[in-house]
């Protein structure tokens, strides 16, 4: 689930960012009969809270751990993708757990929600909320919730580690858009984190990372866009792949249970 190749929505068009781009820039998710956690309506005004989670977590995280979303911690981050994925770190755990991730608009009604399990080992994993499909479904634009919360018991929501953030679905504008196209892959990323489009900077790079994952370039430039957001200690973390948990809520599991991949 980390990474959908075919499509990433309207940035990856824009830059046409391929593996030729790369060599020739660079030299060097327990389905459970309990209700679902309630989540806090915030204000869309205020900033993003809970980038890294603070509270007591019991057992839940071992080893003074934190889970985090890779995202500034003092501004609204955009996308300019119809199709945006968020990023955070699932810190090592002693068995897989579930993650849940909830996409709520400005009137505090569900976008989008889906489950992923984690593989228990820590590494940078990420959601990707999908575009619109069905007819009549709102198009995605202003401001938005996201909550990604770690369910710690699954008979007791209230256990869950939950983070929380905004996200703001812009379009690009000519200018913007001209001087992506004619710009290198390093330029790219700068002028989209210049213009706060923090979401699709990150993807870029960890499109590419997957594609070479051993260019010293490549390697630079994730510690310096993490270290940008005061998240340099998670550079060397591996990019992992999730398993998409498909019909949470309809398949009963004992709380022994883990979903196997």
């Amino acid at each position: 689930m980390l990474i959908s190749k075919s499509k990433i929505g309207q940035i990856v068009c824009l830059t046409g960012i391929t593996l030729a781009l790369d060599l020739l820039f660079f030299s060097n998710h327990w389905v459970i009969q309990a209700k679902p956690a309630k989540h806090q309506t915030s204000s869309y005004k205020g900033l993003p809270s809970n980038r890294r989670d603070g509270g007591s977590r019991g057992d839940c995280i071992p080893n003074d751990e934190n889970f985090i979303a890779l995202v500034p911690e003092q501004s609204v981050s955009a996308t300019a993708s119809a199709s945006p994925q968020i990023f955070f770190y699932a810190p090592p755990t002693e068995e897989p757990k579930i993650i849940e991730f909830v996409l709520r608009n400005n009137k505090d009604q569900l976008v989008h929600e889906t489950f992923i399990q984690t593989t228990g080992q820590s590494g940078i994993m990420n959601v990707v909320v999908p575009e619109p499909t069905q007819k009549g479904s709102e198009k995605l634009q202003g401001n938005y919730h996201w909550y990604l919360s770690m369910i710690c018991d699954p008979r007791e929501r209230s256990r869950d580690i939950v983070l929380e953030g905004a996200i703001e679905y812009r379009q690009l504008n000519q200018s913007l858009q001209e001087k992506i196209n004619i710009s290198t892959f390093v330029e790219k990323i700068n002028l989209l984190q210049q213009q706060g489009i923090w979401y699709d900077a990150l993807s870029l790079l960890a499109q590419s990372r997957q594609l070479e994952s051993n260019l010293l370039s490549l390697k630079e430039e994730w510690l310096r866009l993490l270290d940008s957001i005061g998240l340099e200690e998670l550079a060397s973390e591996p990019l992992i792949e999730g398993k998409k948990i498909p019909n949470f809520y309809s398949v009963p599991l004992t709380d022994s249970t883990v979903i196997q991949n």
